[in-house]
């Protein structure tokens, strides 16, 4: 492996290079998303490119501590499909698809797992995998998190962002132009065409936590939230740096508190000699 290569992407490796890194390799990120439509603000690919992007720009600061898997292109979107383009996994296909990658890379030898994920959409799933996983594989550590997160709090009331945000707003395109400019229609941006569900029930589910699984197209009749025209990229830019910084934190205490049992392992070893 070239040592002016300062992320650890998986998919650019040849095998030789994986067998070298593995012992190295202190967690292996699993970037989720989806492709789904994100309005006329953002391109189909923005979350599962966001999570990527912010792994990958995680495995710069913390090499070779952390590598990245090659990103899962779909998720849990039914909530999209009536707006075009928008591909969504059943929820049982998505949990199975990261049961096996876990499964082949912890045969490789890899021992720690976190789930990256950039899709609300994907989190009751997220939470179903993490325990099949942990039952049927059991590495030393499996988790999941949403990247967005990490970041610093109170940075909406510091930049003067108010309304209704999570989805194709000024909070997500300002991330977008942080991470993955390359998603952004920059002329076609627009704020969100909400409807009454939006203004009032939907507040009412939000304050007492309950879930109701509404079609996106009956809160906001363009498939955003928001106004993305107030988008920044300073804004994103605080996002994105507070976010990295603290995610990094956190995979130090990860590691610390999930210590690989050497001892098993040698028992285990010797067991088989």
């Amino acid at each position: 492996m070239s040592e002016s290569s300062k992320d650890l992407v998986l998919a650019n490796l040849s095998w030789p290079e994986v067998d070298e890194i593995i012992d190295q390799v202190e967690v292996v990120l699993l970037p989720v998303g989806s492709n789904e439509q994100h309005g006329p603000n953002l391109s189909l690919s923005m979350d599962i490119a966001a999570s990527y992007e912010f792994c990958r720009r995680a495995t710069e600061l913390a090499h070779p501590r952390l590598m990245v898997a090659p990103p899962m292109p779909w998720g849990v979107s039914f909530h999209h499909m009536n707006f075009p383009g928008t591909i969504t996994l059943a929820p049982e296909t998505f949990v199975q698809v990261l049961t096996e990658v876990v499964s082949s890379l912890y045969e490789h030898g890899f021992e720690r797992f976190l789930i990256v994920n950039g899709h609300g959409g994907n989190i009751p799933a997220l939470g179903v995998a993490t325990v099949r996983i942990k039952e049927e594989i059991d590495p030393t550590f499996i988790g999941a998190c949403s990247y967005f997160s990490f970041a610093d709090k109170g940075l909406a009331e510091k930049h003067d962002m108010t309304g209704i945000t999570g989805h194709a707003c000024e909070m997500e395109t300002s991330v977008a132009k942080a991470l993955v400019p390359h998603v952004v229609k920059e002329d076609d941006l627009a704020a969100g065409e909400l409807t009454d569900l939006t203004y009032e029930f939907r507040n009412t589910l939000q304050r007492y936590n309950v879930s109701v699984p509404y079609r996106f197209d009956e809160y906001t009749r363009n498939g955003a939230l928001g106004d993305a025209r107030r988008s920044t990229l300073k804004y994103g830019n605080d996002i994105i740096e507070s976010g990295l910084r603290n995610f990094v934190a956190f995979t130090e205490e990860l590691v610390a508190w999930s210590p690989i049992n050497v001892e098993l392992e040698f028992a285990e070893y010797e067991e088989d000699e």
